[in-house]
């Protein structure tokens, strides 16, 4: 325990301190105690200064940018439960994606809206919520990667609750750093899954960035079943099915919450989706649409094709494409693709050629 006097003569924050730096309430505050992100505040008795306060928490000065680590991490997809293992384990946080800033905080007692809605509900006496700005929505061109865990409902059957999250957080780490290495900036996915979004960053191209992500992230997962298997000593394929398209598509703000999360919504995004829920066996399926918007050099360097029907084992049909539906119902339980999709062409990435899928030697899976 510190005695007071030795807490006063270091940098220390009290609880008002940080509220009024980082912009989150108490409430916000509190939770981030509670899942062990930020260190219980030592509570001492208050200084003259600080009035009839009957006593003071006191957290350490590095506080607030742990705070706006913990806000950035959230923004780019990642769970408390998630955040907090990381913390937890002592590893490196993944920086930042290039060209993005962390929207800015709510200055305490900001103006409310100055469009007030038609017909406010609140019982008496209740203060109401300082209002919060947003970026507005903006029409952008991007690459969307979606890539969701293959048979999640059967490996949470097979296993130990502690084993299935570990090997979650295991993907997504070792995921969360090939995708940052490419550029990405992460978004949300309901389940066990991931969303990638890649913006343009010249000089690079962002869908060359996308597919070296997918396929970088394609070995990954091959190195990761093959440490669980030699674990369990079972069969069970853990595969990442990926698929990723591009477009002009909206990014903005779709949930009201602290902090503020970043969407894609268009079809790029859908089809993206789409395109993983059908892939299966750790397939990377990619639209025609970003294939033919891609440099003749880049298209030189890519693998791709689809299977003959009827012949699974055999050599696929090189630079070729086929109907979502059709590639679809090939695969042994994939779902069915609905209508509005049935007809997209598309084709499943093999192999990057004449370079490198990654230049980060971090990008890899952790050591076992």
């Amino acid at each position: 325990m510190l005695s007071k006097h030795s807490w006063t003569e270091i940098d220390v924050l009290t609880s008002k301190d940080v509220l009024d730096r980082t912009g989150i309430s108490r409430a916000t505050l509190n939770n981030y105690i509670q899942a062990g992100l930020l260190p219980r505040p030592e509570v001492l008795p208050p200084n003259p200064e600080d009035g009839a306060a009957p006593r003071i928490g006191y957290f350490p000065d590095d506080t607030v940018e742990r705070i706006e680590t913990i806000q950035r991490l959230k923004r780019e997809g990642w769970s408390i439960a998630r955040i907090a293992a990381q913390f937890e384990s002592g590893g490196s946080i993944p920086p930042a994606a290039p060209g993005v800033r962390p929207a800015p905080a709510p200055a305490p007692g900001s103006a409310t809206s100055p469009v007030p809605p038609a017909v406010v509900v609140r019982p008496e006496g209740l203060p109401t919520a300082p209002a919060r700005r947003f970026p507005a929505p903006r029409l952008t061109p991007v690459a969307v990667l979606v890539s969701t865990l293959q048979d999640a409902g059967e490996l949470w059957l097979q296993l130990p609750a502690g084993e299935y999250f570990e090997l979650v957080n295991e993907i997504w780490l070792s995921l969360d750093r090939i995708f940052t290495n490419h550029g990405g900036r992460h978004g949300r996915h309901p389940g066990e899954g991931m969303v990638c979004h890649f913006l343009p960053q010249p000089p690079g191209n962002y869908l060359w960035n996308a597919l070296a992500a997918a396929q970088s992230a394609r070995e990954a997962m091959r190195q990761i079943n093959s440490r669980w298997q030699a674990r369990k000593g079972w069969d069970f394929e853990l595969c990442m099915n990926t698929g990723v398209d591009e477009g002009q598509d909206w990014l903005g703000v779709l949930r009201l919450v602290e902090p503020p999360e970043l969407t894609v919504v268009g079809g790029a995004a859908d089809h993206a989706g789409q395109l993983s829920r059908a892939a299966r066996e750790g397939g990377i399926w990619v639209t025609r649409n970003l294939v033919g918007k891609l440099s003749a050099e880049e298209r030189a360097r890519l693998s791709y094709g689809v299977p003959r029907a009827g012949k699974p084992s055999a050599r696929p049909v090189l630079s070729s494409f086929s109907r979502l539906a059709d590639l679809a119902g090939l695969q042994p339980h994939s779902p069915l693709v609905p209508p509005a999709a049935a007809d997209l062409p598309v084709t499943e990435l093999l192999d990057l050629n004449g370079g490198p899928a990654s230049t980060d030697p971090m990008s890899g899976p952790p050591p076992a």
